[in-house]
């Protein structure tokens, strides 16, 4: 995996929030001659981690990288051709990018090998976490990652404890389907997005991988506690994500996040807020948006699309929180 352990991985400071954060970088072999791209490919996309020479027999590197740093971490992808990656010890004692990685491989495949010759394949379309300090050799198959890098110290204590094994499947719950899903989902649409835009998608997504982390260590260590803001911040990413859902329930939102209701009725209440004003609030703010800018859509379908039943609740609904009726609103920016 490229950059896994590098500079990619520090927090952003303030002078680098302004400068690069929330902006899509784009890298390919294609970028550099050929006789220099194994040299150049080496340089710029890994760091801690040394890309092993070709053998013989192995096709022409190919490989294209896109990231994009966040204040909480870094997502990335990359495809390319069959290569072989190293850990690099002095790297690492360097105190270098110390990262958890959140990968899944839609297509093709990675092998891992540790340093006692224990090897195993990580399943194709699977959400898997790795610890990157972990000395291994990774064997990446022709064909494509997505992931995020989580800062380690935040991550472990997220976990409860070390990743067990070479990786630790996450995908066993609702919470890990959904990151999942996210994952592939930013990854398709990053290139259409404005940096304020990506900023919410993914530390949306950050927030939802750091709680997936705390919710599978609980069922790995027995523990009972329950971080109810961990919950409620999450919840609240869910809603904004899928506020034009008509049957968005307290039910529905419960069992995505892997949580029971009384435990997010809880995490709600110590915020002072209901789970359903929530859900009408950002609804409201939606309709109030599209009404405003979308001048050739009805506004019952407005309200529909923003996860209203009938327009004629959406009407009250949207006086009593703005002061005039969706026309009259509509009215002042026609």
């Amino acid at each position: 995996m490229s950059d896994r352990r590098g500079k990619d991985c520090r927090v952003a400071g303030p002078r680098e929030a302004q400068d690069g954060l929330y902006r899509l970088k784009r890298l390919s072999t294609a970028d550099f001659a050929i006789g220099e791209r194994y040299d150049a490919w080496r340089e710029v996309a890994y760091s801690v981690v040394e890309l092993e020479a070709r053998r013989a027999g192995d096709p022409d590197l190919f490989a294209i990288k896109r990231s994009v740093r966040g204040e909480m971490g870094v997502f990335a992808s990359q495809e390319g051709s069959e290569h072989r990656t190293v850990f690099s010890r002095a790297a690492s004692l360097s105190g270098a990018g110390e990262a958890v990685v959140i990968s899944m491989m839609p297509t093709g495949g990675l092998g891992l090998e540790s340093p006692d010759g224990a090897q195993c394949l990580a399943p194709q379309g699977r959400l898997a976490a790795y610890d990157a300090t972990h000395p291994m050799r990774y064997h990446w198959g022709a064909g494509r990652e997505i992931y995020l890098l989580l800062p380690r110290t935040r991550a472990l204590e997220a976990l409860g404890g070390d990743i067990p094994g070479l990786f630790l499947l996450l995908d066993t719950i609702p919470l890990g389907l959904m990151v999942r899903e996210q994952m592939v989902a930013l990854d398709r649409h990053a290139e259409h997005l404005e940096p304020r835009e990506m900023a919410a998608a993914l530390d949306a997504l950050h927030t939802l991988a750091m709680l997936l982390l705390q919710h599978i260590g609980r069922d790995l260590n027995g523990r009972g506690e329950v971080d109810e803001n961990a919950f409620f911040l999450a919840a609240k990413r869910y809603i904004q994500s899928n506020y034009n859902m008509v049957d968005l329930s307290p039910e529905t939102i419960a069992r995505a996040l892997g949580c029971s209701r009384a435990t997010l009725y809880r995490a709600f209440a110590q915020n002072d807020v209901t789970i359903m004003d929530t859900v009408r609030e950002v609804r409201l703010a939606m309709s109030r948006k599209l009404i405003e800018t979308a001048a050739g859509r009805s506004i019952s379908v407005i309200a529909y699309d923003c996860g209203f039943k009938d327009s004629s609740s959406f009407g009250k609904l949207f006086r009593s929180r703005f002061g005039a009726s969706p026309s009259e609103w509509r009215s002042q920016f026609s």
